[in-house]
């Protein structure tokens, strides 16, 4: 309880120190110059309620002046055989079911989780990759900070529907397969390793998930970056690598071809927005200029 005290004021204290020296709080941003059409960058939270675009400024306007949307993937395609191809990279081989790499005590402390968000015992999910344990977990502790989220209703997917709803063209900047690999394809002892410490930790996470629903709900990108990095429950490098770096890199390359074609609206996560080696200022280094919207 002292530790997560101590979190709690440590991570205040960073909102207050960040949020005195942060002047643009915010999430929509125009992307125009260098030959670009006149589009627009929207950070999204993956659990956050969609009531939440009411309150971003120039939102409805920008949207509106839009012709094709480009999200991480395009949502459209998850299709029935692509849900059957999202389970097989979900499940875990015959050798390394839950009962089969966890101890004892592990899959006790796994019961305990499972029963408390889930209402069910750990043997339901024995054959899930850990990785995709944890995933659900996050989702299920996230869905409790965002008391408005509706799991029918997130926000990458509402935009998507919108647009084509107007008649815009949707795209994705990666594919489902790749997303797939990348989240359940790591070595099944690293997805061990990260499940138990999510669970031993498990009031720390849901405090730093908490503080960070707020960060976003205030549009603060400056703290979602510090928070992003804090040392003890942020992301590693490898992830910071792997998961943003990586992947802003390889979306900035690609928008510097589709910006150029129709007014543009992109929907990604929050967290590849800010820092030196975030979207907003690779496409600064690109000669785009970026600017908030008010």
């Amino acid at each position: 309880m002292k530790q997560l005290v101590i979190l709690r004021h440590s991570l205040l204290f960073t909102i207050a120190v960040i949020s005195a020296f942060v002047t643009n709080a915010q999430i929509l941003w125009k992307i125009s110059g260098n030959g670009a059409k006149e589009s627009y960058i929207l950070g999204t939270h993956h659990v956050a309620p969609v009531a939440i675009l009411d309150s971003i400024a120039g939102f409805n306007d920008a949207f509106a002046s839009c012709t094709q949307l480009y999200g991480e993937v395009d949502m459209g395609n998850m299709t029935g055989e692509m849900m059957v191809e999202a389970q097989k990279y979900m499940m875990a081989p015959a050798d390394s079911m839950l009962s089969k790499v966890l101890t004892t005590d592990e899959m006790k402390d796994v019961d305990a989780a499972t029963q408390k968000y889930f209402h069910m015992q750990a043997s339901k999910f024995d054959m899930l990759k850990p990785a995709a344990l944890s995933t659900q977990l996050a989702v299920m502790q996230a869905a409790i900070i965002f008391s408005g989220f509706d799991p029918s209703m997130q926000i990458d997917a509402v935009l998507q529907q919108k647009a084509k709803e107007k008649g815009m063209a949707v795209n994705g900047l990666e594919t489902v397969g790749y997303q797939l690999q990348m989240l359940f394809g790591t070595p099944i002892s690293c997805q061990v390793r990260d499940l138990m410490k999510m669970i031993a930790d498990e009031d720390k996470y849901m405090e730093y998930s908490r503080i960070l629903a707020e960060a976003y709900s205030r549009q603060d990108l400056g703290l979602m970056l510090e928070l992003m990095n804090n040392p003890e429950l942020g992301m590693t490098q490898y992830e910071l690598d792997t998961l943003l770096y990586g992947r802003n890199s390889a979306w900035a390359a690609q928008l510097a071809t589709i910006l150029q074609q129709e007014p543009t609206f992109v929907v990604v996560g929050a967290g590849h927005l800010p820092g030196e080696k975030g979207l907003l200022a690779l496409l600064r280094k690109a000669g785009y200029t970026v600017t908030p919207v008010n």
